[in-house]
């Protein structure tokens, strides 16, 4: 794929990138809708499109995705929308059918995850002993500047297609700031002793995989929060926590805060919970990653 030339412009702020955001504006009936299934991929969205579109984002952004449920006016956006952006792998479960039914009625369909190389099995993933609940592909790719890097152009491409415009100049803009923020995570990973996690669920694989950590755990050893540990695997994550010398427990979203409090309590570690699935107070991509590698860093320093 021939890479547009990249330039220094700084990057778009993002706009309306929650559900949650206030109405639109008269002239917003005239432009066209792009709606973006959960809030870090509609910044990026966001990004590229400026003002030539509306984005709307359907899973409120502080919910999580995994489990989120659509109302009857979110099949109705999602079916009116100039094109539907969407994660893909499962991540996005309850809203499957509505994606799927709204493809089948003719909305253009762009899915992240059938464009970049994607992470095959998970941190539990073992044949030998029967336990391979979290085998599968990892649907996490916005967690990696570079996974995201890699399906920006095609992203771009399906954007201009669908609204007839060029994102050419905003295309350069994300591109730059996307390897740069690459570059900029490495070095603060690279600062430290070690990077060794535990974190809520099997969400930052494709993150450890490109800056060198080792993830020994997951308080929910699967992709999606909507499952549960048993006993066993609590019991196996205390002692891999001692024998790692984990400095502390990373959680969030989906995460049974009472598990994790009985793990922070009993190990005599912090649970410090990250932002990984919500932009929760940033309004760009460049933040969200931002905020989250200090507080990986601040948490193992």
């Amino acid at each position: 794929m021939k890479r547009l030339i990249a330039s220094l412009f700084c990057l778009v702020t993002v706009a309306s990138c929650s559900s949650t955001a206030p109405a639109n504006s008269p002239n917003d009936t005239a432009r066209p809708s792009i709606v973006v299934t959960y809030s870090v991929l509609g910044a990026l969205v966001s990004e590229l499109v400026g003002d030539a579109a509306t984005v709307s984002v359907i899973i409120p952004d502080g919910q999580d995705p995994h489990d989120f449920e659509p109302s009857a006016k979110d099949i109705e956006t999602i079916n009116e929308a100039t094109l539907v952006v969407s994660n893909g792998l499962d991540f996005e479960e309850g809203l499957i059918e509505s994606l799927t039914a709204a493809e089948e009625r003719g909305v253009a369909h762009f899915m992240v995850t059938g464009h970049l190389t994607t992470r095959e099995g998970g941190i539990h993933s073992h044949e030998e002993d029967g336990d391979s609940h979290t085998a599968g592909t990892d649907p996490h790719v916005w967690l990696s500047p570079h996974a995201m890097s890699e399906m920006i152009d095609d992203l771009a491409r399906a954007i201009q297609d669908a609204l007839a415009i060029d994102v050419t100049a905003e295309l350069n803009a994300v591109v730059s700031n996307l390897e740069a923020l690459d570059v900029a995570v490495a070095d603060r990973i690279k600062g430290l002793d070690s990077c060794t996690l535990v974190t809520g669920h099997d969400e930052l694989g494709y993150f450890a995989e490109r800056y060198g950590c080792t993830i020994v755990g997951a308080v929910i050893p699967s992709f999606s929060t909507t499952a549960e540990a048993s006993a066993g695997e609590l019991a196996d994550l205390e002692a891999l926590v001692r024998d790692y010398d984990v400095p502390a427990i990373f959680t969030g979203i989906g995460t049974s805060s009472d598990v994790v409090e009985m793990l922070s309590s009993t190990l005599g570690v912090p649970a410090i919970e990250l932002s990984t699935h919500y932009m929760s107070g940033v309004s760009t991509y460049e933040e969200f990653i931002t905020r989250l590698v200090d507080q990986i860093v601040g948490g193992l320093s």
